[in-house]
């Protein structure tokens, strides 16, 4: 489809074959290079923007096809708003990051469409692929402290690059955040963004922007205030509306919601949003140090609580020793304490571990894993969850040897649902990041082989998903391998044994687009991709956005 970009057509929407609009002749192909795809907002005529998705038919090969977003301002008898969309146009064809949509100097340009005088002022940028923070949010309920320290780094050093060029952004917010497939982060939406005069115009979001921004007083450090509260969102899962407000000093009490976080980094949070910008980090240079100083202290605490656990620990082995000691003198009494006391601690930590981790305190769950694996290197349960957590940081390289560590450890222990679950998480990771699905389909049939013996071991919640997720795996190696029909198979397989495995519905989506005969399901299952709730990894989170931009397209969502 393509769409027309004046904004007074009575029918906009055309077919790809015309070259002019079918209902009021305006060409659509805009500066002969521009074809409208779809609005990713829906136009509204009391709106002063249109923004669309388009495709660039540029002169230079790399252009060619790639999508981009076009922002138009429909009005130009208002100076103010085209004021602030040339701005923000030379403001991304200054900076050069890739956490900013990258503007080229002839991305900026005006259009008169057919049998109209109103002139639209245009802007291309380029298309940042990912999901919103607000929409992560939603999925994900809360950010883990890891995740926190590493975004917050990202943000400022974007900031830095902003702010250095005496820019405010003036709007940061989680839905003004995308998070890319590789876990990169990037602010979007500079139209509000402020040169040199930041306090002429009161511009913001309620909830986010600083008091004296909303009154049209902004400085550099407004920024780091809606920063704060964007973290405060981020790590309760709540608007920062939502919480009680000191009525002296006008701070917000939230830290009782985001326990999975030290004090000292809500310490950080809580300085970003003093109510007087003086009492802020002067700026983002500054601010960055102080960060580093709280993941040292964070660091430092980690050791301390390691050190304390393990000497009470070992205190303990030694009690549990002397009072053994006392009542069996016998030589064997090591023996004894390596084989019945020992693998407790073992499994005692590694539940301990598992409780954070479901809390999201990922760096509690680390220390108490690792230290279950010191007491006995042979935990397989401690690896696979070691395994997560690695993914979660981004660490792949960590997750596929802990995911191997497991996958041995559970063969001498014959711990089969621990092997079953790493062999599924490995070849995952194979797949995804190294395209090595040969290698994948030999461990996933591997694991399907354990699957009767982890029926009689297990009760059916917990082997029918793990089956399921197999047989997803494996029609997505198949799919790697363009064998789509034994690729439908396994996926269809995955969806019978588990209707609600969102994954495999997404990659059945992605199969049936290859298999004509197959279309008339097609629809049904882009829906079940995007309906089911899933765990949110990012190969899922990408499938689910190929998914939403095929339904947004074909004008079914």
């Amino acid at each position: 489809m393509s769409y027309c970009i004046n904004p007074q057509c009575s029918n906009r929407q055309n077919s790809d074959k015309l070259d002019v609009c079918q209902a009021c002749g305006t060409p659509l192909l805009i500066q002969k290079r521009y074809r409208i795809v779809r609005p990713l907002k829906e136009p509204k005529s009391g709106h002063p923007t249109d923004i669309f998705e388009v495709e660039d038919w540029g002169a230079g090969l790399e252009d060619w096809g790639s999508l981009k977003v076009l922002k138009v301002l429909k009005y130009n008898n208002n100076p103010d708003l085209v004021r602030l969309l040339k701005q923000e146009a030379r403001v991304l064809m200054w900076l050069r990051h890739p956490g900013i949509p990258r503007v080229e100097p002839d991305d900026y340009f005006t259009v008169y469409p057919s049998k109209t005088n109103q002139l639209l002022h245009c802007l291309v940028m380029e298309k940042i692929e990912g999901q919103n923070l607000e929409l992560w949010l939603n999925e994900n309920q809360k950010l883990s402290q890891d995740e926190a320290l590493d975004w917050l780094q990202q943000i400022l050093e974007i900031l830095d690059q902003l702010h250095s060029q005496n820019l405010l952004h003036r709007d940061l917010k989680p839905s003004n955040l995308i998070l890319r497939p590789n876990g990169q982060l990037a602010v979007i939406d500079f139209g509000t963004v402020g040169i040199g005069d930041w306090g002429s115009t009161q511009v913001g979001s309620m909830g986010y922007s600083a008091p004296e921004q909303m009154s049209g007083k902004a400085v550099l450090q407004s920024d780091f205030f809606a920063l704060g509260r964007t973290f405060i969102h981020l790590l309760t899962g709540q608007s920062p509306m939502n919480f009680p407000t000191e009525e002296k000093t006008g701070k917000i009490q939230w830290k009782n919601q985001a326990n999975q976080i030290s004090d000292v980094f809500a310490d950080l949070i809580n300085e970003l949003m003093q109510p007087s910008p003086k009492n802020r980090p002067k700026n983002t240079r500054l601010l960055l140090q102080r960060l580093e100083k709280v993941r040292e202290k964070i660091t430092q605490e980690h050791k301390n609580i390691s050190k304390t656990a393990l000497s009470q620990l070992k205190f303990l082995g030694w009690f549990l020793l002397g009072t053994i000691s006392v009542r069996f003198i016998s030589p064997q009494i090591p023996i004894f304490i390596q084989t019945y006391i020992l693998p407790q601690i073992d499994k005692t930590l590694t539940n301990i571990g598992f409780e954070h981790y479901q809390n999201y305190n990922l760096e509690r769950a680390e220390f108490y894993y690792q230290l279950a694996l010191q007491f006995n290197p042979d935990n397989a349960a401690s690896a696979l969850q070691l395994g997560l957590i690695c993914e979660d940081k981004q660490n792949f390289g960590c997750a596929r040897s802990q995911y191997q560590a497991a996958i041995q450890s559970a063969k001498q222990s014959q711990n089969y649902y621990v092997k079953v679950a790493a062999i599924n998480n490995l070849s995952r990771l194979q797949i995804w990041l190294d395209g090595n699905s040969t290698i994948a389909i030999e461990q996933l049939q591997q694991g399907l082989q354990l699957i009767p013996t982890l029926k009689q071991q297990y009760p059916e919640p917990f082997t029918f998903k793990m089956e399921s997720d197999l047989y997803k795996n494996l029609g997505w190696a198949y799919a790697q391998q363009t064998e789509y029909s034994d690729a439908l198979v396994y996926l269809q397989t995955a969806i019978e044994i588990n209707s609600e495995n969102a994954p495999a519905h997404c990659l059945l989506a992605q199969v049936l687009e290859e298999i004509p005969q197959k279309k008339l399901t097609l629809q049904k299952v882009r829906k079940n991709c995007l309906n089911i709730d899933s765990i949110q990894n990012p190969e899922t989170i990408t499938w689910k956005s190929l998914v939403r931009q095929r339904l947004k397209a074909e004008g079914e969502i």
